[in-house]
């Protein structure tokens, strides 16, 4: 395995986790209330809620022209500074205020009195202050174990430079230049996202949409464990085995292997989703003590979720809302149709906003949302299955039935256990149904593409009914936690490896060519100055110099350079004629990318022919004849890239240092 940038995709990712970790141990050193006795269930919460406002104030900013990197650590900021001093203290109007500020005051010349600390810091030991429980290292587990199996599996991917993968760096860019709504009104939910990581991480808009996806699968991973816990009271072993279902096989559901580490918007909106099931089903996990917060919770949740996917927002929603009615407790009704409620006005806000941007593109805008609700970027194959594909959804839909059956009469007896895991399991058998009456604005591919997930939490229900019958009917097994997970880890992998052998073996490789160029893009940008300098390749890499540096075209360099060249060195000295020829100044640096017996599969995404690199070799030449310095900037493989500098010292970082 040979992935060129594997140090610049994980960089990512652990700065990403510092960053949480940094949060985390703020929370725990400053802010007041009673830990948190389940840091899952704490985490699913708090992705749920902060990270659907987190999408929403982006959506805000980039509306006002406001979104970047300083706009938001400065929010963070303030974010902190507010939760410090408590969100109830900043109520206070005219005298009342007033009081509340001379009693801060006053409590703080006490502390620098008495030698305390200013600002109070929790008491308790601090072991008891960051102590994990067992069921978050093995969340944690299990979401990394599903990025490293995807991290091996981008030797098959054929994603990086394909036609989709320059559609989304276009998003990307136009999300930096403070536009959210292209000229096609493509959902830019997940890529606010994506341009948000790259932000806070430090990593280039490239290598964001490059890793992404394994970030993607980590959170993923996180919020599947927390659903099955949510859903069964199972702290560590049912969630584990859900979780390492999706994580670890491929072949028990249709997946493209070609694509597998392609970001999915339907898998970001399935983060929000799943949520969103358990606060409508269990509304106390998302209000606690506050019952008021409930309908603004939920209006975020449901906002982010139409940012992020229609399909998810119009179509896999609504059965939901109606398969859960009828099992809602009355004492809970009130915020079943809260959440309702919530759904209906978080979808016609987002919804009448598209419809303005689409009048004034002049766009049509039912087309609109039917382009949306039937992806064409989609793409789901059924070779990977260990089973054919009706056999499979006939073997699930049998598996199910026998399920729910049990589940009802275990539901007679102990309907608070039963009831959520049923719902869902009849809730994911309707989307099925629902698929197969051709019903012309269900996307079944769409829904084979969520499938693993489905499938992953589906299946681990059925474990829960067999787990809870070995325990209370045939013989009651007592096993901790610190020897069920390991085993159960290493019962997966063994599973996954052996059963899944045949299915890389037929599945091919890709070669390294298009990972090259991005990492040859990469130090590029890591070395040079932005715009001191201009990149010479083929005409469908432009996207990748937006924002960064100047682009020449290859036919550009042989027909135009030459001259530009002469008149350049000819007149360096005479500042006047340049600032009146502007067309004639030169990059002080210039790279030139050589492609040299490319493959076919490559040859389709960048169209680079023989004769134009001969031509442009046959240029390089002269130039060095010319008497300028030519020096190889970067080699591997079949890729090699070459420096002419104009202006020595005056391009490259380390040179200028």
């Amino acid at each position: 395995m040979n992935i060129p940038y594997t140090d610049t995709i994980f960089l990512g990712i652990i700065r990403m986790l510092l960053w949480i970790l940094f949060l985390y141990v703020l929370k725990r050193l400053f802010f007041k209330g009673k830990p948190s006795q389940n840091q899952v269930k704490t985490m699913g919460n708090l992705w749920a809620f902060y990270g659907s406002i987190v999408l929403v104030v982006i959506y805000l900013l980039v509306q006002f022209n406001s979104y970047d990197l300083l706009t938001v650590m400065a929010l963070m900021f303030v974010f902190l500074v507010m939760r410090l001093v408590g969100f109830e203290n900043l109520r206070f109007k005219g005298e009342s205020w007033v009081r509340k500020r001379r009693t801060i005051l006053l409590n703080v010349i006490e502390n620098v009195e008495d030698k305390d600390p200013i600002i109070d810091v929790r008491k308790s030991e601090a072991s008891k202050r960051f102590s994990v429980k067992t069921g978050f290292h093995v969340a944690t587990a299990a979401s990394i174990v599903a990025v490293a199996a995807r991290f091996y599996l981008m030797q098959y991917d054929n994603y990086q430079l394909s036609t989709a993968w320059f559609q989304e760096l276009n998003i990307l860019k136009a999300l930096e230049d403070q536009e959210w709504f292209g000229s096609n009104l493509v959902l830019t939910g997940q890529y606010a996202f994506m341009s948000f990581y790259g932000l806070i991480t430090g990593i280039s808009t490239e290598m964001a949409l490059e890793s992404f996806a394994l970030f993607q699968v980590f959170i993923l991973c996180f919020v599947i464990f927390w659903f099955i816990d949510a859903m069964t009271n199972s702290l560590v072993t049912i969630p584990l085995l859900g979780t390492l279902a999706f994580a670890l096989f491929f072949n028990l559901a249709p997946t493209n292997m070609a694509q597998i580490t392609h970001s999915k918007s339907t898998f970001m909106a399935m983060s929000f989703l799943l949520p969103a099931i358990i606060f409508i089903r269990k509304p106390w996990k998302l209000y606690k003590e506050r019952p008021n917060g409930y309908f603004f919770g939920m209006v975020c949740i449901f906002a982010a979720i139409a940012l992020i996917d229609l399909y998810t927002l119009l179509i896999l929603l609504p059965p939901f809302f109606l398969v859960s009615l009828p099992f809602t407790r009355k004492r809970y009704i009130k915020y079943y149709f809260k959440a309702l409620g919530a759904y209906v006005l978080s979808s016609s806000l987002v919804l009448l906003s598209y419809a303005y941007s689409a009048y004034e593109k002049d766009i049509d805008y039912g087309l609109f949302i039917r382009s949306n609700l039937l992806s064409v970027s989609a793409s789901t194959t059924t070779v990977n299955m260990a089973l054919d594909y009706d056999s499979t959804v006939f073997a699930f839909q049998v598996l199910s039935l026998v399920a729910v059956i049990v589940m009802f009469f275990l539901y007679r007896n102990n309907s608070r256990k039963w009831v959520s895991p049923m719902v869902f399991i009849i809730y994911v058998n309707a989307l099925v149904l629902w698929g197969k009456t051709g019903f012309i604005y269900f996307d079944n591919d769409l829904l084979n593409e969520i499938s693993p997930i489905l499938l992953a939490c589906s299946l681990s229900f059925v474990f829960y009914i067999a787990y809870y019958f070995l325990n209370s009917k045939v013989i009651r097994v007592e096993i901790s936690d610190a020897v069920s997970a390991p085993l159960i880890f290493i019962l997966f992998f063994a599973l996954a490896y052996f059963t899944q052998q045949p299915l890389l073996q037929r599945t091919q490789k890709r070669g390294t060519l298009s990972k090259n160029i991005l990492e040859a893009y990469e130090k590029v940008k890591d070395s040079y100055i932005p715009y001191g300098y201009a990149v010479v390749n083929a005409n469908n890499l432009i996207p990748m110099s937006r924002g960064s540096h100047h682009f020449i075209s290859y036919d550009d360099f042989v027909e135009n350079y030459p001259e530009r060249d002469s008149v350049y060195f000819q007149y360096k000295e005479d500042k006047d004629f340049l600032v009146r020829n502007t067309e004639y100044i030169l990059p002080n640096s210039l790279l030139i990318f050589i492609y040299e017996n490319v493959s076919s599969e490559f040859a389709a995404k960048v169209r680079v022919s023989k004769e134009t690199n001969k031509n442009v070799l046959i240029e390089i030449d002269r130039l060095r004849k010319k008497g300028r310095e030519v020096r190889l900037f970067y080699k591997k493989d079949n890729l090699r890239v070459y420096e002419i500098v104009n202006n020595p010292g005056e391009a490259k970082i380390d040179e200028l240092l």
